[in-house]
């Protein structure tokens, strides 16, 4: 298998302290997993402690799947990628050509080292810098990574400037909380949850975020449907919302620090 080359567009040398407090907490996790392991992804053995959280992975990259199939050429942006696993998968579709995008150079690297499609590009990269091609990803899919981001709003203007006019943002497998009171329960939460594993810093860099905010910046929630309502209700889906952000449409400020929609002929 030919190997793939991580590319560099940030400089590592400025996210060393979160991506060491992050991969310190991955190996007291036990989630920092072997080459063996990660090219089976998301297959997960039953005697790992995370298997459900695998099958949970593993369903919501099949309903992606399917979402996006409706398109036959897409260019892909998976940020905050990790290890590459659902980069790999997705790019199993040699019509798809995929960028698999994190500030974590360890588990680049061995993603680099694993997938070897050339149709599967790995690129350290900090996107708030503004160092990736703006216009051209039809879709940017996070998964289980939008907690790494502060600031929800700043993140969405940076992310619609690289889409495509028909593009669109999936936002999946990360919770959002309905009240205030959940959210600052949820981090306190964290930091009780870092401080046990050994490494508190770590929950500086980890956020919460309110389902509203994201809704009043233009998402829609395809996971609102009663059938899959149950299906998580019954534990067979993760229960999360599943976000999505159509790249077609501009927002504005309405001065009360909510978003009001434009319409698409008036998007930049």
């Amino acid at each position: 298998m030919e190997h793939n080359q991580v590319d560099f567009l940030s400089s590592p040398a400025l996210f060393q302290e979160k991506e060491g407090r992050y991969l310190e907490v991955r190996r007291r996790e036990g989630r920092v997993l072997s080459d063996e392991v990660v090219k089976k992804l998301p297959g997960m053995l039953p005697s790992n402690p995370y298997t459900r959280e695998w099958k949970f992975r593993a369903r919501s990259l099949n309903r992606l799947k399917k979402h996006l199939l409706k398109d036959t050429q897409l260019q892909i942006l998976d940020l905050g990628c990790g290890n590459g696993w659902m980069a790999n998968r997705l790019a199993e579709n040699p019509h798809w050509k995929i960028w698999a995008v994190d500030l974590n150079q360890e588990e680049l690297e061995q993603g680099a080292r694993l997938f070897g499609r050339q149709n599967l590009k790995f690129v350290y990269a900090d996107v708030l810098q503004g160092v990736l091609p703006e216009n051209q990803f039809d879709v940017i899919v996070l998964a289980a990574a939008i907690q790494y981001f502060p600031d929800l709003e700043a993140l969405l203007v940076v992310l619609r400037k690289l889409l495509t006019t028909k593009g669109e943002i999936h936002i999946i497998d990360a919770p959002f909380y309905k009240k205030k009171a959940e959210k600052a329960a949820a981090g306190q939460r964290s930091l009780a949850y870092y401080s046990k594993v050994g490494v508190p810093e770590m929950a500086q860099f980890y956020h919460h975020h309110l389902l509203a905010e994201a809704e009043n910046l233009g998402a829609e929630n395809l996971n609102g449907a009663l059938k899959i309502k149950i299906l998580q209700k019954l534990q067979w889906l993760a229960p999360f919302p599943w976000l999505c952000f159509n790249g077609s449409m501009a927002f504005r400020p309405s001065g009360k620090g909510a978003f009001t929609p434009l319409k698409p002929s008036s998007a930049p």
